[in-house]
């Protein structure tokens, strides 16, 4: 079995390199069949003869496509992704100056969707064909089908209109901390300061909720569904028979067969709230990695959108690749 498992494992992490490199064949390939020369694309309203040659020289964009391509992996092997000439910094640092906002941001949307979600589904599976299961899952098919745009502006003027509660941006720029991870809400904490937190926190909210309600939507009508499917198996009655008590047969032999396929559609949508937050960054000015996309589609910048669109693919594979060995752990009839 354990041969299997890193078999699996083995299988997977080769896929996942496969689909990396070509994630960057294809970016590479898009920014080379663009009419016009690259390097003008590339300094966008910079394009002056000297930094036209300066940026054909480092690219190698007088060169074959076969040596640009060698050029171009072995640059980003080495962590460098360009410079973005209209913001004036190295794409690198744009992108890991706001990757953690997203992260931050996308963990806190996804916890509170499983907050929801999966109990609330628990809930409508064991009310099933009852007002309590009609309620519910009328408000996750509700939920799930709200247009973000429009649920984000909903609670932005909930919040920060009804409430009086700041709904941009991290934290209140009055607030100095020193920063050690990047996520404000543990960088407030490590610096011993609560009131920081607290205004940090309550920024977080909307944006997360706003994410967090179409998940929670989903996770509540797929946990009922696959706990309703698994409550009519043979085993479950087998238990039943037997009298054992409710909470043992709810949590111990049908959770633990329901939630496989919760498991892989959480992960698998995890994966899409890290790369599809640019319209919930945007209406509540969240410096994440989403609305650096948005900034750099406003201003034409195409070296930031080149780095973004590969480090946001990256993230996609190799969450999705983690999803799949988790998940063979969980069922043993992959391991078996």
């Amino acid at each position: 079995m354990a041969r299997n498992i890193a078999q699996y494992i083995f299988y997977r992490l080769i896929q996942a390199v496969f689909s990396i490199f070509g994630v960057i064949v294809v970016v590479f390939l898009l920014s080379r069949v663009l009419p016009g020369n690259p390097a003008i694309a590339i300094l966008g309203p910079k394009a002056t003869p000297e930094n036209i040659e300066k940026v054909t020289r480092e690219w190698g964009l007088d060169k074959s496509y076969f040596e640009q391509f060698l050029i171009y992996i072995s640059r980003i092997l080495q962590g460098d992704l360009g410079d973005s000439y209209v913001m004036g910094y190295s794409v690198g640092r744009l992108i890991a100056e706001r990757l953690p906002a997203s992260i931050e941001l996308v963990v806190f949307a996804f916890v509170l969707s499983l907050i929801i979600g999966i109990p609330l589904g628990i809930l409508s599976a064991r009310k099933h064909d009852t007002k309590t299961d009609l309620i519910l899952s009328t408000l996750a098919v509700m939920g799930f089908s709200f247009p973000s745009l429009l649920l984000g502006i909903l609670l932005l003027i909930f919040f920060g209109i009804n409430l009086g509660l700041p709904v941009s941006g991290r934290i209140d720029p009055r607030y100095s901390i020193n920063v050690y991870t990047g996520f404000i809400l543990l960088d407030t904490l490590l610096n011993g300061n609560i009131n920081a937190f607290l205004d940090a926190f309550s920024r977080i909210i909307p944006p997360a909720l706003t994410l967090a309600i179409p998940l929670a939507g989903l996770l509540l009508r797929l946990t009922r569904n696959s706990v309703l499917e698994v409550m009519m198996q043979d085993f479950v009655r087998t238990a039943k028979m037997k009298k054992l008590p409710e909470n043992i047969v709810m949590y111990k032999h049908i959770l633990r067969n329901a939630l496989l396929p919760i498991i892989t559609i959480a992960g698998l949508y995890f994966a899409v709230l890290v790369t599809g937050d640019i319209v919930v960054e945007t209406i509540f000015a969240w410096p994440g990695l989403g609305r650096l996309i948005w900034e750099a589609v406003s201003l034409r910048d195409y070296m930031v959108i080149q780095g973004s669109v590969l480090v946001v693919s990256i993230i996609y594979i190799v969450v999705n690749t983690v999803v799949d060995i988790l998940y063979m752990y969980i069922d043993p009839r992959i391991r078996g």
